[in-house]
This record gives C-alpha cells, sequence and structure tokens, in this order.
C-alpha cells in the first residue's frame, strides 16, 4: 500500500509522523511525505531516509495587528495554491490514505484528500485542537487524539478513536545508566532542558541564570534550538559561563539521540507540546513544565494541567516566573527521591506504547 504523511513547523509535528512513516516501511508501505519549504520537516525527513514534498504554505498569525492581517491574507492566498500543488501530488502518488499529524504545513494535503476522495486522518496530541485540526476534522475519515480526555473537543465523536502519541521505541527502553556511561556524564544529577526545536528567547536566558545559580550542584544538559544557539552560546560566555565536564554544563542546538539523553537524565524541564510529554511518559521522567504562553487556545498548558493531575510534572507558569523560582522547584525535586519515583510511575501509567501500531493499523485497513 502507499502512504502520505503530512505534517510539520515544529519537531512534535514531525517526530509522530516519523515513528508512524518508519513502522510503515517496516511492513513494507510506501511512503512520502508533504511539508513546508520553511519548514524542519525539509531537514528532519530526509535525515531518516524519507521522500518528501514541499509546499510553500505559511503560519497564520494570531495577533489582531494590521500587519498580521495583511500576512495572513497572504497566507491563505498562498494556502489555496499549495492545495492545487497537494493535489497533483495526490493523483501521482495514488495513497491509499493521507494522514496528518499537525502543524500548518499539512492542511493543503488533507483538504486535497478530501477533494479527492482519498482516506484521511487527523492525528492531534494536544488536549485542545491546533487551527489544522479544527478545520481538517471537519472532513476527516478519523480523527485521532493522543488521550481519553481529548475526546470532548470533537463534535464527531464515532470518528474519535484513542491512540495516544507516537514516540521512538528507544524511549521505552534506554537504560539510564548505559545513556550516562555513552554521554560521559558523572555521577552528579542531570536535568535536561529544552524549549521546543525553535527554542524561546526568554526561557533561554532564564537557563543561563539557572545555570549560574546551580554552580556545579549538578549536571546540567540544555538544549537552545537550532535559530537560538549562536546569539544564546555569545551570550553565556559574556556571563562567564563554561561548558565542559567540570561545571557539568553543556549546551547544545538541537538534541538528536534525545531518547538517549532523557534516559540518563533525573528531571526534565521544558515545554508542554504532546509530543514531549509523550516522551516523558515513555521514558517515565519526572517533569518541571513551563508551558508556552505564545500558542493557540493556549493548549500547552491544558497539555500540562492533566500531566500534573496524574501526578507526573510540576507546573510552572513562564508569567512572573524568575530563575529563583525555578532553581528552588529543581532543587526540591532532585532531593526527593521518593517524590521522582512516584511521578516516574504515573507517567508510564499514562504511555501507549503501541501507539504508531494503532495508527499505523487504522491507515491500513480501509
Amino acid at each position: 500500500m502507499r502512504f502520505i504523511l503530512t505534517c510539520g513547523g515544529s519537531g512534535g509535528h514531525i517526530n509522530p509522523a516519523l515513528a508512524v512513516a518508519r513502522l510503515l516501511r517496516g511492513r513494507g508501505h510506501e511512503t512520502l511525505f508533504i511539508g513546508a519549504k520553511a519548514g524542519m520537516e525539509r531537514d528532519l525527513v530526509p535525515r531518516e531516509g524519507f521522500d518528501i514534498e514541499l509546499l510553500d504554505v505559511r503560519p497564520l498569525s494570531h495577533s489582531l495587528s494590521p500587519k498580521a492581517a495583511i500576512r495572513n491574507v497572504k497566507a491563505l492566498v498562498t494556502a489555496a495554491g499549495a492545495v492545487g500543488k497537494a493535489k497533483k501530488i495526490l493523483k501521482a502518488f495514488k495513497p491509499d490514505a493521507v494522514l496528518g499529524t499537525g502543524g500548518y504545513a499539512g492542511f493543503p494535503a488533507l483538504r486535497a484528500a478530501s477533494a479527492l476522495n482519498i482516506r484521511a486522518l487527523v492525528h492531534e496530541s494536544n488536549a485542545h485542537p491546533g487551527v489544522t485540526t479544527r478545520a481538517a476534522a471537519k472532513r476527516a475519515d478519523a480523527i485521532l487524539v493522543g488521550m481519553e480526555s481529548c475526546r470532548a473537543a470533537y463534535k464527531r465523536q464515532d470518528r474519535v478513536h484513542v491512540t495516544g502519541t507516537p514516540v521512538r521505541p528507544e524511549f521505552f527502553t534506554a537504560d539510564r545508566l548505559k545513556a550516562r556511561e555513552a554521554l560521559r556524564l558523572d555521577n552528579r544529577p542531570v536535568i535536561v532542558s529544552l524549549f521546543g526545536s525553535q527554542g524561546a528567547r526568554d526561557m533561554n536566558r532564564m537557563v543561563l541564570e539557572l545555570m549560574k545559580l546551580e554552580d556545579g550542584d549538578w549536571q546540567h544538559i540544555h538544549a537552545a534550538g537550532p535559530k537560538r544557539y549562536d546569539a544564546l552560546s555569545k551570550e553565556a560566555a559574556e556571563r562567564g559561563l563554561v561548558f565542559d565536564g567540570a561545571t557539568g554544563l553543556r549546551m547544545l542546538d538541537y538534541i538528536s539521540n534525545m531518547a538517549e539523553v532523557m534516559a540518563a537524565a533525573d528531571l526534565v524541564v521544558c515545554r508542554a507540546g504532546a509530543s514531549t510529554l509523550a516522551e516523558l511518559a515513555a521514558a517515565g521522567k519526572p517533569a518541571v513544565l513551563i508551558p508556552s504562553p505564545n500558542v493557540t487556545a493556549d493548549h500547552q498548558t491544558a497539555n500540562a494541567r492533566m500531566l500534573e493531575a496524574a501526578g507526573g510534572a510540576a507546573v510552572l507558569p513562564e508569567a512572573g516566573l524568575t530563575a529563583e523560582t525555578l532553581y528552588r522547584a529543581v532543587k526540591d525535586l532532585l532531593k526527593d527521591t521518593a517524590k521522582r519515583g512516584q511521578m516516574s510511575a504515573a507517567l508510564k501509567k499514562l504511555a501507549v506504547a503501541d501507539s504508531a501500531e494503532r495508527i499505523a493499523d487504522m491507515m491500513t485497513a480501509g
């Protein structure tokens, strides 16, 4: 069988699609990706050995300013052209189904699939559906969600299926001691911090302040984001931060071996994107979640509160947050081994180990 997967904009949308694509490839099926020219998928997808077609499609701005309104008009005009190109791709590839895993880049292919009477499946990991999901769900043959509590967001309950959010199998199986040895970490506790594949300027700067406060108390691996790395490295040097084994501090642009790094961690400080939360659950890693305030319908806060209610995370809103407050939260959790053990157990109960299989089965069942 032949399948098209469409996603993009951020790693949180791309990684679940890649997990499903790897499984489909292992079953002998042909796959093709469709993404945006400006999205991370243009690099991440080919790196995994998959072909991708790129469309000129742009995200909508949520600002109410006149400039944003003009950009949105241009984005809508561009989207109309992208749907036409997507139709041509679908007609040439002749897929049995199209799966969208979120992000603005997926809209043209999903709309084209519906127009051509090709099965369209939409996967939404977040507690609240994004713009693309809401638009595509109206015509989708199946709506796949990350958790049971996400069902309420959709009118067409008969087409909603709980599949979990796909993550790499390594998140379930990576060994802590082997990971720490491979990463050349010593016996001090390890925290990992990241704020999305795009990075976050204010939180990146707060991490530098946090690192100054840590003073070698624990080891800290931080992913700045490819677009933020150079500027943050310069700022770190200006602050006198040294990244070496003695200080225990490391800064990367992007963590490509996240399963290994997360396995080595005692605590993760991060945003509350659904894909990241699925990885935390699979790895059973306690977290301090700082939801992004710059997302549609504040969906990251809803994601984070679900994990907090289950007992797997502490939530700190970004508004009013200081490095000192974050330092105390991290220090308190690192000292409380029993608490972290309880959080880990709660997270593992939320993990869906066969999420990719569930989605692949639905794609091939039609």
